[in-house]
């Protein structure tokens, strides 16, 4: 079995200080690098400008030589082991003159610069200690004849400038330590409260997994407002197909008890009536295809809705009931819109249209029209009406019930549940069955189903 599964807030929490790791010691390394850099850029400055205070200081003879006075020289190069080193060579790379701090030691042996010639190294000195070495080659003029050449060097010690850099980094990461943990808390902070909705929805699906509540409240964010409300829909439908099924059971053996009593008692009386039998025997078959028809409707599933063409399904039933009804010769139109459709099952739209033109086959003299159109903004009205006798007004209301019929004559086939079928399967998708008087003089049964954001009734 595998283990427990990372909560989202870890996750997230542990993918944010990876990334600010990266960056931070990304940030660092930049950081530590532009510092070094400035920082020798700064110490070469320095040194250039001993140099060129050491060639204003020098005084040289005719000879050549040169000669520093100790007063003018800066007193960190008096003293010896200062770490800050000076040295003057000649042409040839051979010492003139060295500050009393550099005894001892050889800065730039057999260094060869020309006039105006720059150098700047790290140079690892006898002693063990590492130096940055600055030199300038120059041309004294001495007389229209006489132009020396001479290179001057000044080297500074580079463990105070390492001790700085060690500094400056301990410095940098406790910095960016404390930056980083102050950012890691507040976006634990940030995640615990972004994720609290998710949290509840957690704490809600439990409590409805164990019978506590029936939907998720209203009051969650936009982002997850059309996933509670879809989830609404679909629990609220599942409930109201398994009642539709319970109320179906009850219904069955309740409507089943009378004549299973009477079929009981004629059976008991010795000398059972056959007509009785039969009558009771076609009450029950009346009853047990009602229910089967109701129980089959499946309802609108608005999770995955998905507009179905009205065209088609008519015009399969009116090819169905042509052949059924061949020996009556009956003018069916289909005045439906091109590409009107709806968001429902197949099966209920079969269901719902086979009884309504089966019914209007069955009492119509020749003509039906079945009529699709717009009820306003908010509903589709599908129109099924004929020229036969019609039903009373009277009974409008009472033969949408089951095992009504307007008219008891046996000369039409017919058990009373058509209609009462379409009412039940428009009622699950909150729709409303009307029946008046036709203009072709017959009946007309209407339905009103409310329009949904998949319906498309025109292109």
């Amino acid at each position: 079995m595998s283990g427990r599964r990372a909560s989202l807030s870890t996750s997230l929490l542990v993918i944010t200080a990876v990334m600010l790791l990266a960056a931070f010691g990304i940030t660092i390394a930049v950081l530590d690098v532009v510092f070094r850099r400035s920082a020798e850029a700064a110490l070469t400055d320095q040194l250039e400008v001993q140099v060129l205070a050491l060639i204003g200081a020098a005084e040289p003879d005719e000879a050549g030589n040169l000669s520093v006075p100790m007063r003018l020289l800066e007193p960190r190069l008096r003293n010896p082991g200062s770490g800050l080193y000076s040295e003057i060579l000649d042409a040839s790379g051979l010492p003139l003159w060295r500050s009393p701090s550099a005894v001892g030691l050889e800065l730039a042996p057999g260094a060869t610069l020309k006039a105006g010639e720059r150098a700047v190294s790290r140079r690892l000195l006898p002693d063990g200690s590492e130096v940055l070495l600055f030199g300038l080659g120059i041309n004294w003029e001495l007389g229209p004849t006489a132009t020396p050449a001479f290179q001057v060097f000044a080297a500074a010690d580079l463990a105070g400038y390492e001790a700085q850099l060690d500094r400056f980094r301990q410095q940098l990461l406790g910095w960016f330590s404390g930056v980083m943990f102050v950012l890691l808390a507040a976006l634990w902070l940030a995640i615990r409260v972004a994720l609290r909705p998710l949290r509840r929805m957690s704490d809600e699906i439990a409590a409805i997994e164990a019978g506590g509540q029936e939907a998720f409240s209203a009051d969650y964010p936009r982002e997850l407002e059309g996933v509670t409300r879809g989830l609404n829909t679909l629990l609220g439908s599942e409930r109201q197909r398994m009642d539709r099924y319970r109320t179906t059971m009850d219904d069955l053996a309740h409507s089943l008890k009378t004549p299973l009593a009477v079929v009981r008692t004629e059976l008991g009386g010795g000398q059972p009536d056959a007509a009785t039998l039969c009558a009771q025997v076609d009450r029950m078959q009346s009853v047990v295809d009602y229910q089967l028809r109701r129980a089959a409707a499946s309802g609108p599933r608005s999770l995955a809705a998905r507009a179905v063409l009205l065209a088609p399904p008519l015009e399969d039933i009116v090819s169905s009931l042509r052949k059924i009804h061949r020996d009556k010769a009956v003018s069916c139109e289909l005045q439906i819109p091109d590409g009107a459709s709806y968001p429902a099952e197949q099966g209920d739209l079969y269901e719902i249209f086979g009884n309504l033109l089966d019914n209007a086959w069955k009492w119509c003299a020749s003509r039906i029209v079945v009529t699709v159109a717009m009820g306003g903004s908010d509903a589709l009205l599908i129109t099924v009406a004929d020229d036969g006798p019609g039903i009373p007004d009277d009974q409008a209301s009472a033969v949408l019930g089951r095992g009504i019929r307007a008219d008891q004559r046996g000369d039409v086939p017919g058990q009373g549940i058509g209609l009462a079928v379409v009412r039940e399967i428009v009622g699950l998708y909150r729709g409303s069955v009307g029946i008046r008087r036709s203009a072709l003089g017959g009946a007309e049964v209407q339905l009103r189903l409310p329009l949904t954001a998949g319906i498309r009734p025109t292109d």
